[in-house]
């Protein structure tokens, strides 16, 4: 039996995580942060733990180089085995071979691996195989080196065999919003959960004063750079179009403090979405509240409106019906005012036939110059455009990672908006907004 003195080991910052672990709570567990938050010691602690407690389990243990794995991963695992006073335990091999496994011999005879190994060569992966039980743990050190596809394969070709699985990955978040752990790491994800930690988590006499210099004088020579080590944050490529925008939970409660809300669509079928938004509006605080969205592909106007409908009535469950004499049912949610793209006056009109109050969002010029360019222009000067990421995943990801394009040949930043990126639920909050924008001037 081991008995954890958690206070000894690691930050009470990891508490909630060392305890979800334990009791697998989620199967998949992904770090991210700042540099010296000590993601790497909690993991290898836990996966110590893991495998003295369960005798079926055996670790997999990734790097995308093999030759990276000797001074980082396997060193911290030998760390975590010696901070919990196991290092009799385990048989630890001196070789520089890095890929040699780390192994526990039960009283019994059975004997766990911690292996290591370089995704450089992934038929080797696949051929991994213990003596006895099976791979529950796979950690990916380094989450950035790997591309999706990559960390795929992995999960596929090692965790089989057995019930129980825990996938740790761990990274320092890049600085591109649009890096695809960034993004993926805004994905929902019901098995999954997300642990981000700084150095200011960490009691400061375990970093030492040279770490602690270093971050000091990056905090005041480089705010940006200081921020995307340190604080572990996607500080983005100083391209952004907007930098006005906060990622967070709107609750219920919250959402029923608003008054005017609004809502906008952008008419499509395939490879473009029929895309739906609502939002609400504080003007005294400047700042728009997305809320909800519905993204269809290859939906025709009559499946989009249906589609529309069961969602809205998810929300509204008590919303009155009416039964019509032309075989349309409608509800009293349908009534709230819809702005939509005037370029498909077909499906606007198809729309006012479903029983929906909807109007075009004239597009062209206004006063001169472009709508979209109003639009934008509007929506940068607002002190905060608040997204909920798990409502409205599409609108977050479009609003975060909308920048700038470069000219290739001479590196400066391109005049206007940049075309051919995902706009669509960003097109939608523009209609629905039109008249607000255009109230309120340039």
């Amino acid at each position: 039996m081991i008995t954890v003195n958690s206070s000894r080991l690691f930050s009470t910052a990891y508490n909630k995580a060392f305890r979800s672990i334990m009791a697998h709570e989620k199967e998949r567990y992904t770090f991210t942060g700042g540099r010296a938050s000590c993601k790497s010691s909690f993991i290898s602690i836990c996966i110590v733990l893991l495998i003295v407690m369960n005798p079926e389990y055996n670790a997999l243990i990734i790097r995308k180089t093999a030759n990276t794995l000797r001074r980082s991963v396997f060193e911290q695992i030998v760390w975590a085995i010696n901070i919990l006073g196991l290092s009799c335990k385990f048989k630890i091999p001196r070789s520089s071979t890095a890929a040699l496994p780390i192994t526990y011999t039960r009283k019994n005879g059975v004997t766990q691996s911690i292996i290591f190994a370089g995704s450089d060569d992934p038929e080797k992966i696949k051929s991994i195989k213990v003596a006895t039980g099976y791979f529950a743990i796979l950690w990916t050190e380094e989450k950035t080196e790997f591309s999706e596809r990559d960390l795929q394969n992995i999960r596929i070709s090692a965790l089989r065999g057995g019930h129980t699985f825990f996938i740790f990955e761990s990274y320092n978040p890049p600085s591109a919003v649009r890096h695809w752990c960034n993004a993926e790491a805004r994905t929902f994800d019901t098995n999954r959960e997300i642990i981000h930690t700084t150095y200011l988590d960490i009691p400061s006499d375990w970093l030492g004063e040279a770490i602690l210099h270093d971050i000091e004088h990056t905090k005041e020579t480089n705010d940006r750079a200081y921020r995307n080590i340190y604080l572990g944050e996607a500080t983005g490529t100083g391209l952004n179009v907007f930098e006005n925008i906060e990622l967070r939970e709107i609750t219920d409660k919250e959402i029923n403090t608003l008054e005017y809300f609004y809502y906008g669509i952008d008419w499509g079928y395939s490879p473009d979405p029929f895309m739906w938004v609502e939002m609400a509006y504080e003007a005294r605080k400047a700042t728009l509240y997305i809320i909800d969205e519905l993204r269809l592909i290859k939906h025709g106007n009559l499946q989009a409106s249906d589609a529309l409908k069961e969602k809205l009535l998810q929300k509204f469950p008590d919303a009155k019906k009416y039964e019509h004499a032309d075989g349309y049912t409608t509800y009293d949610f349908m009534n709230d005012r819809i702005r939509a793209d005037s370029a498909e006056p077909k499906s606007v009109a198809d729309f006012h036939t479903y029983g929906w109050n909807i109007l075009m969002a004239e597009k062209g010029l206004f006063r001169g110059k472009k709508s979209v360019d109003v639009g934008f222009k509007w929506l940068q000067s607002l002190d905060k455009i608040v997204i909920d990421p798990i409502r409205c995943p599409r609108a977050a990801d479009e609003f975060t990672l909308y920048e700038y394009q470069i000219d290739k040949r001479t590196g400066d930043i391109l005049s206007g908006y940049p075309e051919g990126q995902p706009d669509h639920a960003m097109a939608a909050v523009r209609y629905a907004m039109a008249d607000v924008y255009r109230y309120a001037g340039e």
